[in-house]
Protein backbone atom coordinates (compact mmCIF):
# COMPACT_ATOMS: atom_id res chain seq x y z
CA UNK A 1 0.00 0.00 0.00
CA UNK A 2 2.82 2.40 0.82
CA UNK A 3 4.59 1.61 -2.45
CA UNK A 4 1.43 2.11 -4.50
CA UNK A 5 0.78 5.41 -2.75
CA UNK A 6 4.28 6.59 -3.64
CA UNK A 7 3.90 5.29 -7.21
CA UNK A 8 0.28 5.88 -8.35
CA UNK A 9 0.97 4.36 -11.77
CA UNK A 10 1.98 0.99 -10.26
CA UNK A 11 -0.19 -1.88 -9.06
CA UNK A 12 1.36 -4.54 -6.81
CA UNK A 13 -0.34 -7.92 -6.85
CA UNK A 14 0.67 -10.54 -4.28
CA UNK A 15 -0.04 -14.19 -5.10
CA UNK A 16 0.33 -16.91 -2.48
CA UNK A 17 1.21 -20.37 -3.76
CA UNK A 18 -0.46 -23.28 -2.02
CA UNK A 19 2.53 -25.58 -2.40
CA UNK A 20 6.24 -25.08 -3.10
CA UNK A 21 6.18 -27.69 -5.85
CA UNK A 22 4.40 -25.13 -8.05
CA UNK A 23 7.72 -23.30 -8.29
CA UNK A 24 9.07 -26.03 -10.57
CA UNK A 25 6.46 -25.07 -13.18
CA UNK A 26 8.12 -21.68 -13.61
CA UNK A 27 11.05 -23.36 -15.35
CA UNK A 28 8.88 -24.17 -18.36
CA UNK A 29 7.42 -20.67 -18.72
CA UNK A 30 10.64 -18.82 -18.05
CA UNK A 31 12.55 -21.00 -20.51
CA UNK A 32 10.13 -19.74 -23.17
CA UNK A 33 10.56 -16.12 -22.05
CA UNK A 34 7.10 -15.94 -20.47
CA UNK A 35 6.18 -14.87 -16.96
CA UNK A 36 3.33 -13.25 -15.05
CA UNK A 37 5.60 -12.89 -12.02
CA UNK A 38 8.26 -10.23 -11.59
CA UNK A 39 9.49 -11.12 -8.10
CA UNK A 40 9.42 -14.60 -6.54
CA UNK A 41 9.89 -15.43 -2.86
CA UNK A 42 11.63 -18.75 -2.28
CA UNK A 43 11.53 -20.45 1.13
CA UNK A 44 15.17 -20.74 2.12
CA UNK A 45 16.37 -20.57 -1.49
CA UNK A 46 14.40 -23.62 -2.56
CA UNK A 47 14.58 -23.97 -6.37
CA UNK A 48 17.10 -21.14 -6.74
CA UNK A 49 19.93 -23.38 -7.95
CA UNK A 50 17.63 -25.03 -10.48
CA UNK A 51 16.73 -21.60 -11.88
CA UNK A 52 20.33 -20.38 -11.79
CA UNK A 53 21.68 -23.52 -13.46
CA UNK A 54 19.47 -22.75 -16.46
CA UNK A 55 20.24 -19.01 -16.36
CA UNK A 56 16.59 -18.14 -15.73
CA UNK A 57 17.10 -15.53 -12.97
CA UNK A 58 19.09 -12.31 -12.80
CA UNK A 59 22.37 -11.76 -10.99
CA UNK A 60 21.50 -8.85 -8.67
CA UNK A 61 25.06 -7.59 -8.62
CA UNK A 62 26.26 -7.92 -12.21
CA UNK A 63 22.99 -7.68 -14.15
CA UNK A 64 20.81 -5.43 -12.01
CA UNK A 65 23.56 -3.34 -10.33
CA UNK A 66 21.58 -3.56 -7.08
CA UNK A 67 24.44 -2.52 -4.80
CA UNK A 68 25.47 0.57 -6.80
CA UNK A 69 23.16 2.76 -4.69
CA UNK A 70 22.28 0.29 -1.93
CA UNK A 71 25.67 -0.71 -0.49
CA UNK A 72 26.40 -4.11 0.98
CA UNK A 73 27.35 -2.38 4.24
CA UNK A 74 23.59 -1.86 4.82
CA UNK A 75 23.20 -5.61 5.39
CA UNK A 76 23.74 -7.61 8.55
CA UNK A 77 27.02 -9.57 8.12
CA UNK A 78 26.50 -13.00 6.61
CA UNK A 79 22.99 -12.53 5.24
CA UNK A 80 23.88 -11.87 1.61
CA UNK A 81 25.75 -15.17 1.45
CA UNK A 82 22.46 -17.00 2.02
CA UNK A 83 21.32 -15.81 -1.41
CA UNK A 84 24.56 -16.47 -3.28
CA UNK A 85 25.36 -19.56 -5.32
CA UNK A 86 29.04 -20.11 -6.10
CA UNK A 87 29.68 -16.41 -5.52
CA UNK A 88 26.84 -15.18 -7.73
CA UNK A 89 24.11 -13.09 -6.05
CA UNK A 90 21.14 -14.73 -7.78
CA UNK A 91 18.86 -14.11 -4.78
CA UNK A 92 18.46 -11.49 -2.07
CA UNK A 93 17.17 -12.36 1.40
CA UNK A 94 13.91 -10.73 2.49
CA UNK A 95 14.36 -11.89 6.07
CA UNK A 96 17.08 -13.68 8.03
CA UNK A 97 16.52 -16.73 10.22
CA UNK A 98 18.51 -19.16 12.28
CA UNK A 99 17.49 -22.40 13.94
CA UNK A 100 17.23 -23.02 17.67
CA UNK A 101 15.11 -24.75 20.28
CA UNK A 102 12.17 -22.78 21.66
CA UNK A 103 11.13 -23.98 25.10
CA UNK A 104 8.15 -23.62 27.43
CA UNK A 105 9.80 -22.63 30.70
CA UNK A 106 6.64 -23.25 32.74
CA UNK A 107 6.68 -26.89 31.63
CA UNK A 108 10.40 -27.13 32.47
CA UNK A 109 9.69 -25.90 36.00
CA UNK A 110 6.81 -28.31 36.45
CA UNK A 111 9.05 -31.19 35.32
CA UNK A 112 11.85 -30.13 37.66
CA UNK A 113 14.21 -29.34 34.79
CA UNK A 114 15.52 -26.10 36.32
CA UNK A 115 18.57 -25.07 38.33
CA UNK A 116 18.66 -23.59 41.83
CA UNK A 117 17.70 -20.17 40.44
CA UNK A 118 14.73 -21.58 38.54
CA UNK A 119 16.36 -21.28 35.12
CA UNK A 120 15.84 -24.09 32.58
CA UNK A 121 18.65 -26.63 32.52
CA UNK A 122 20.85 -26.39 29.41
CA UNK A 123 20.32 -28.87 26.57
CA UNK A 124 23.96 -29.62 25.82
CA UNK A 125 23.60 -32.91 23.92
CA UNK A 126 20.98 -34.86 22.00
CA UNK A 127 20.90 -37.29 24.90
CA UNK A 128 19.83 -34.33 27.06
CA UNK A 129 17.17 -33.44 24.49
CA UNK A 130 15.81 -37.00 24.52
CA UNK A 131 15.87 -37.29 28.31
CA UNK A 132 14.19 -33.90 28.74
CA UNK A 133 11.55 -34.82 26.14
CA UNK A 134 10.78 -37.97 28.13
CA UNK A 135 10.36 -36.04 31.38
CA UNK A 136 8.28 -33.35 29.70
CA UNK A 137 5.85 -35.84 28.13
CA UNK A 138 2.59 -36.50 29.95
CA UNK A 139 0.45 -39.59 29.39
CA UNK A 140 -2.88 -40.58 30.92
CA UNK A 141 -3.63 -43.90 32.63
CA UNK A 142 -4.29 -45.51 29.24
CA UNK A 143 -0.95 -44.34 27.86
CA UNK A 144 -2.41 -41.64 25.61
CA UNK A 145 -0.05 -38.68 25.23
CA UNK A 146 -1.56 -35.46 26.60
CA UNK A 147 1.56 -33.30 26.49
CA UNK A 148 4.43 -33.95 24.09
CA UNK A 149 8.00 -33.36 25.16
CA UNK A 150 9.32 -32.08 21.85
CA UNK A 151 8.72 -31.39 18.20
CA UNK A 152 11.24 -31.60 15.35
CA UNK A 153 10.32 -30.24 11.92
CA UNK A 154 10.15 -33.44 9.86
CA UNK A 155 8.22 -31.68 7.07
CA UNK A 156 9.32 -29.14 4.46
CA UNK A 157 12.22 -27.85 6.59
CA UNK A 158 13.82 -31.26 7.15
CA UNK A 159 16.94 -30.43 5.13
CA UNK A 160 17.51 -27.43 7.42
CA UNK A 161 16.79 -29.50 10.52
CA UNK A 162 19.44 -32.02 9.48
CA UNK A 163 21.89 -29.30 8.44
CA UNK A 164 21.40 -27.38 11.69
CA UNK A 165 21.94 -30.48 13.80
CA UNK A 166 25.16 -31.28 11.95
CA UNK A 167 26.44 -27.70 12.22
CA UNK A 168 25.71 -27.57 15.95
CA UNK A 169 27.67 -30.80 16.45
CA UNK A 170 30.61 -30.17 14.11
CA UNK A 171 30.73 -26.44 13.41
CA UNK A 172 30.30 -27.13 9.70
CA UNK A 173 27.70 -28.73 7.44
CA UNK A 174 29.48 -30.40 4.52
CA UNK A 175 32.43 -32.59 3.73
CA UNK A 176 35.48 -31.19 1.94
CA UNK A 177 33.65 -31.05 -1.41
CA UNK A 178 31.44 -28.24 -0.06
CA UNK A 179 28.21 -29.93 -1.22
CA UNK A 180 27.78 -33.25 0.58
CA UNK A 181 26.23 -33.19 4.05
CA UNK A 182 28.64 -34.56 6.66
CA UNK A 183 26.20 -37.05 8.19
CA UNK A 184 27.83 -40.42 7.52
CA UNK A 185 29.31 -40.70 11.00
CA UNK A 186 28.60 -42.24 14.41
CA UNK A 187 27.42 -38.99 16.03
CA UNK A 188 24.72 -38.37 13.46
CA UNK A 189 23.60 -41.99 13.51
CA UNK A 190 23.24 -41.76 17.30
CA UNK A 191 21.23 -38.57 16.89
CA UNK A 192 18.83 -40.22 14.43
CA UNK A 193 18.53 -43.19 16.78
CA UNK A 194 17.40 -40.83 19.56
CA UNK A 195 14.92 -39.13 17.23
CA UNK A 196 13.51 -42.53 16.31
CA UNK A 197 13.22 -43.64 19.94
CA UNK A 198 11.55 -40.34 20.77
CA UNK A 199 8.96 -40.82 18.04
CA UNK A 200 8.38 -44.48 18.93
CA UNK A 201 7.84 -43.65 22.62
CA UNK A 202 5.65 -40.61 21.99
CA UNK A 203 8.20 -38.13 23.35
CA UNK A 204 8.73 -36.44 19.96
CA UNK A 205 5.71 -35.30 17.96
CA UNK A 206 4.97 -36.54 14.44
CA UNK A 207 2.59 -33.64 13.77
CA UNK A 208 4.89 -32.19 11.08
CA UNK A 209 4.56 -35.40 9.04
CA UNK A 210 1.15 -34.23 7.83
CA UNK A 211 1.18 -30.51 8.70
CA UNK A 212 4.31 -28.40 8.34
CA UNK A 213 2.94 -26.03 10.99
CA UNK A 214 1.97 -28.86 13.34
CA UNK A 215 4.93 -28.44 15.68
CA UNK A 216 4.82 -24.69 15.97
CA UNK A 217 1.04 -24.70 16.43
CA UNK A 218 1.28 -27.34 19.16
CA UNK A 219 3.99 -25.30 20.86
CA UNK A 220 1.89 -22.11 20.69
CA UNK A 221 -1.10 -24.01 22.08
CA UNK A 222 0.88 -25.16 25.12
CA UNK A 223 0.80 -28.82 24.10
CA UNK A 224 4.50 -29.23 23.20
CA UNK A 225 7.38 -28.29 25.52
CA UNK A 226 10.32 -27.96 23.09
CA UNK A 227 10.25 -26.99 19.43
CA UNK A 228 13.31 -27.45 17.22
CA UNK A 229 12.92 -25.40 14.07
CA UNK A 230 13.26 -21.72 13.15
CA UNK A 231 14.30 -19.84 16.31
CA UNK A 232 11.44 -17.35 16.08
CA UNK A 233 8.85 -19.89 17.21
CA UNK A 234 9.06 -18.63 20.80
CA UNK A 235 8.05 -15.14 19.65
CA UNK A 236 5.02 -16.53 17.82
CA UNK A 237 3.92 -18.12 21.11
CA UNK A 238 4.07 -14.93 23.20
CA UNK A 239 0.39 -13.96 22.60
CA UNK A 240 -0.87 -17.35 23.82
CA UNK A 241 1.69 -18.38 26.46
CA UNK A 242 3.16 -15.09 27.65
CA UNK A 243 6.78 -13.99 27.37
CA UNK A 244 7.57 -15.09 30.95
CA UNK A 245 6.84 -18.73 30.03
CA UNK A 246 9.15 -18.88 27.02
CA UNK A 247 12.82 -19.07 26.24
CA UNK A 248 15.23 -19.91 23.44
CA UNK A 249 18.32 -22.14 23.54
CA UNK A 250 20.97 -23.39 21.13
CA UNK A 251 20.68 -26.59 19.11
CA UNK A 252 22.37 -29.39 21.10
CA UNK A 253 26.10 -29.21 20.48
CA UNK A 254 26.23 -25.42 20.40
CA UNK A 255 28.93 -25.21 17.71
CA UNK A 256 26.78 -23.10 15.41
CA UNK A 257 23.42 -23.07 13.71
CA UNK A 258 21.78 -23.16 10.29
CA UNK A 259 21.05 -19.74 8.81
CA UNK A 260 18.85 -18.90 5.87
CA UNK A 261 16.59 -16.22 4.52
CA UNK A 262 13.40 -16.17 2.55
CA UNK A 263 15.05 -15.49 -0.82
CA UNK A 264 13.87 -13.18 -3.59
CA UNK A 265 14.58 -13.88 -7.24
CA UNK A 266 13.74 -11.91 -10.38
CA UNK A 267 13.20 -13.95 -13.57
CA UNK A 268 15.02 -12.85 -16.71
CA UNK A 269 11.66 -13.18 -18.47
CA UNK A 270 10.30 -10.25 -16.43
CA UNK A 271 9.70 -7.00 -18.28
CA UNK A 272 9.63 -5.10 -14.97
CA UNK A 273 12.94 -6.07 -13.37
CA UNK A 274 13.92 -2.47 -12.60
CA UNK A 275 10.58 -1.89 -10.89
CA UNK A 276 11.01 -5.08 -8.86
CA UNK A 277 14.42 -3.83 -7.71
CA UNK A 278 12.85 -0.54 -6.68
CA UNK A 279 10.13 -2.38 -4.74
CA UNK A 280 12.75 -4.36 -2.82
CA UNK A 281 14.74 -1.27 -1.87
CA UNK A 282 11.83 0.98 -0.93
CA UNK A 283 9.27 -1.44 0.49
CA UNK A 284 10.76 -4.77 1.48
CA UNK A 285 13.96 -3.28 2.89
CA UNK A 286 12.10 -0.40 4.50
CA UNK A 287 11.50 -0.07 8.24
CA UNK A 288 7.87 -1.30 8.17
CA UNK A 289 8.58 -4.71 6.61
CA UNK A 290 11.90 -5.29 8.32
CA UNK A 291 10.62 -4.31 11.78
CA UNK A 292 7.22 -5.99 11.71
CA UNK A 293 8.56 -9.27 10.37
CA UNK A 294 10.65 -9.42 13.53
CA UNK A 295 8.22 -8.18 16.15
CA UNK A 296 5.31 -10.26 14.85
CA UNK A 297 7.01 -13.46 13.71
CA UNK A 298 10.60 -13.48 14.94
CA UNK A 299 12.02 -13.17 11.41
CA UNK A 300 15.20 -11.17 11.86
CA UNK A 301 15.97 -8.15 9.74
CA UNK A 302 18.58 -8.43 7.00
CA UNK A 303 19.25 -4.71 7.34
CA UNK A 304 21.94 -4.05 9.96
CA UNK A 305 20.24 -0.97 11.43
CA UNK A 306 16.96 -2.75 12.13
CA UNK A 307 18.65 -5.96 13.25
CA UNK A 308 20.57 -4.11 15.97
CA UNK A 309 17.45 -2.28 17.15
CA UNK A 310 15.56 -5.57 17.41
CA UNK A 311 18.23 -7.17 19.61
CA UNK A 312 18.07 -4.20 21.96
CA UNK A 313 14.33 -4.59 22.43
CA UNK A 314 14.32 -8.42 22.58
CA UNK A 315 17.39 -9.51 24.60
CA UNK A 316 16.32 -13.18 24.71
CA UNK A 317 17.91 -13.60 21.29
CA UNK A 318 21.27 -13.17 23.01
CA UNK A 319 20.77 -16.72 24.38
CA UNK A 320 21.93 -18.00 20.99
CA UNK A 321 24.24 -15.12 20.07
CA UNK A 322 27.27 -17.43 20.00
CA UNK A 323 25.54 -19.86 17.65
CA UNK A 324 24.33 -17.00 15.44
CA UNK A 325 27.89 -15.73 15.11
CA UNK A 326 28.86 -19.18 13.76
CA UNK A 327 25.80 -19.65 11.55
CA UNK A 328 26.25 -21.63 8.33
CA UNK A 329 24.02 -21.96 5.27
CA UNK A 330 23.24 -25.44 3.97
CA UNK A 331 24.16 -26.30 0.36
CA UNK A 332 21.62 -25.69 -2.38
CA UNK A 333 21.64 -28.55 -4.86
CA UNK A 334 20.50 -28.56 -8.46
CA UNK A 335 18.15 -31.40 -7.55
CA UNK A 336 17.20 -29.89 -4.19
CA UNK A 337 13.52 -30.74 -4.68
CA UNK A 338 14.32 -34.45 -5.03
CA UNK A 339 16.57 -34.27 -1.96
CA UNK A 340 13.87 -32.81 0.26
CA UNK A 341 11.14 -35.10 -1.05
CA UNK A 342 13.40 -38.12 -0.60
CA UNK A 343 14.33 -37.10 2.95
CA UNK A 344 10.66 -36.79 3.87
CA UNK A 345 9.96 -40.31 2.64
CA UNK A 346 13.02 -41.80 4.35
CA UNK A 347 12.35 -40.20 7.72
CA UNK A 348 8.59 -40.44 7.84
CA UNK A 349 8.69 -44.13 6.96
CA UNK A 350 11.81 -44.95 8.95
CA UNK A 351 10.89 -43.20 12.20
CA UNK A 352 7.53 -44.93 12.57
CA UNK A 353 8.61 -48.36 11.34
CA UNK A 354 9.72 -50.42 14.37
CA UNK A 355 11.84 -52.66 12.13
CA UNK A 356 13.84 -49.80 10.60
CA UNK A 357 17.03 -48.82 12.43
CA UNK A 358 18.87 -45.51 12.54
CA UNK A 359 21.55 -47.11 10.36
CA UNK A 360 18.88 -47.99 7.78
CA UNK A 361 17.72 -44.35 7.71
CA UNK A 362 21.23 -42.90 7.37
CA UNK A 363 22.26 -45.47 4.76
CA UNK A 364 19.25 -44.48 2.65
CA UNK A 365 20.25 -40.82 3.07
CA UNK A 366 23.74 -41.61 1.82
CA UNK A 367 22.39 -43.48 -1.21
CA UNK A 368 19.98 -40.66 -2.04
CA UNK A 369 22.69 -38.03 -1.68
CA UNK A 370 25.04 -39.89 -4.00
CA UNK A 371 22.32 -40.22 -6.66
CA UNK A 372 21.52 -36.51 -7.02
CA UNK A 373 23.05 -33.65 -8.98
CA UNK A 374 24.70 -31.12 -6.73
Amino acid sequence: QEFEAAHPDVDVEIITLADQTVLANYVIDWSKGNTETDLVFLDGGYMSKTYAAQDLIYDFEKDLKFFDNFPKSNFQPGVLETGAIEGTQVCLPAIYEVYGVSINTAMFKEAGLVDAKGNPLPIKTWDDFYNFAEKLTKKDAQGTVKQVGASIQFGNNLAGIIGGAIIAQLGHCTTEDGYTYDFDNADFRHMVDLWKKGVQNGYISTATFVDNAGGRNGFKAGQIAMCYEAAGRWMEAVPTLGADNLSLVEIPGGQGTYCFGCQMAIPRASKNADLAVQFIKEALYGEYCQTNAFTQYGKMSVIKEYFEKALETTPLWNNIADSMSKAVAIPEWEEQAKWLKGLNVIFQEGLVNPKASADDIVNQMVALSESLKK
